[in-house]
């Protein structure tokens, strides 16, 4: 049943404190369990030195007892006795246990930041329900209900604008301007740049010959020089000669206007790194002679695409023979580009 009565605070209650090690000193703190005790009052405190009670003879405040006079450290301290409840100030190591904290008494403001670390989670502790808050725009995980790690993914709302970039994905090779996005096939996985079919008909050129003819010796090769460009997509044709730096075939084509005295035959050549020939040839007059002879020819080349080189030479059995130019037309060219394959 209740109690009836004076209420519990006013129940008459002694307690036994920690007895005081005298130093020499005037002043002291007064501890219970070695913990800071604040008394009521100086006036609720009994305090026994060397067999003598002494009370009402010294001042308190807070946890200190001032006798207001230095105790020799030869005097001992027999007992001190505090009547009414008095105040513990600091708890002693150890003092509260589990089942002295009350239910939802621990909340995450008397927690310090940083305070809970990694072994103090047990397993399977924190799951899908701890990491995710399933509104769409604070999603950690991305799925919208619950599932293992390997099910989740993330939804496309979570990715900022222009936030995914080639070094997000899993590409096998480096980037090439005009390339594409290719899948793989195989173990590797991911996707690969690549070349698109059809592409352009690049590097091409277009050179020819618009002033200055070229004298010819009978029998000697001779370089074919072209002063003009029509067009150079690449910047690959220099010095009369054609050096591609994009790897493939190429087709050539070129056609060289030549004139004289008793001609009997006029060769062109379409020749690769100053060795290789590939070349067309005029009939070979038979006893007789003609005054002049055009003659084109075209081949289809490999090309490594940074040393290969294609130049044009011409030879002919021919008398005061010139290579001729025509300012109104195309009469000596030489033109290339590249294969689509």
């Amino acid at each position: 049943m209740a109690y009836i009565g004076r209420g519990t605070d006013s129940i008459s209650n002694v307690e036994v404190l920690d007895n005081i090690t005298f130093s020499g000193a005037s002043s002291y703190t007064l501890q219970k369990g070695s913990a800071n005790y604040v008394p009521i009052s100086a006036a609720n405190i009994l305090v026994s030195i060397d067999g003598v009670v002494q009370a009402n003879n010294f001042s308190v405040n807070g946890s200190t007892i001032d006798f207001g006079v230095a105790i020799a450290n030869t005097s001992t301290c027999n007992f001190i006795l505090h009547y009414g409840v008095g105040l513990v100030t600091t708890v002693q190591d150890g003092a509260i246990t589990s089942t002295k904290l009350g239910s939802s008494s621990v909340t995450s403001a008397k927690m310090a930041s940083n305070s809970i670390a990694t072994a103090s989670i047990i397993d399977d502790a924190v799951n899908y329900a701890k990491m995710q808050d399933v509104s769409q725009n604070n999603r950690l995980l991305g799925a919208e209900t619950a599932g293992t790690i390997a099910e989740l993914q993330v939804n496309t709302n979570m990715i900022a604008d222009a936030q995914v970039d080639e070094s997000k994905l899993k590409i096998s090779n480096a980037p090439t301007n005009g390339y594409f996005l290719s899948a793989q096939s195989g173990g590797s996985g991911g996707m690969t740049w690549a070349e698109a079919s059809g592409g352009t008909n690049t590097p091409a050129f277009f050179a020819y010959k618009t002033s200055s003819t070229q004298s010819l010796n009978s029998g000697t090769v001779t370089k074919v020089t072209f002063n003009t460009e029509l067009y150079d997509t690449d910047s690959n044709y220099a010095s009369d000669r054609f050096t591609p730096q994009t790897a493939g075939k190429y087709h050539f084509n070129t056609s060289v206007a030549t004139s004289g005295n008793q001609y009997r035959y006029v060769n062109v050549y379409i020749r690769k790194n100053g060795s290789v020939n590939f070349g067309a040839y005029s009939a070979e007059a038979n006893g007789d002679y003609f005054g002049s002879a055009g003659v084109t020819a075209s081949v289809v080349y490999d090309m490594n695409g940074s040393s290969d080189y294609v130049e044009i030479y011409v030879q002919s059995q021919v008398n005061s023979g010139i290579i001729r130019y025509d300012n109104n037309g195309f009469t000596t060219y030489f033109h290339g580009f590249k294969l689509i394959t």
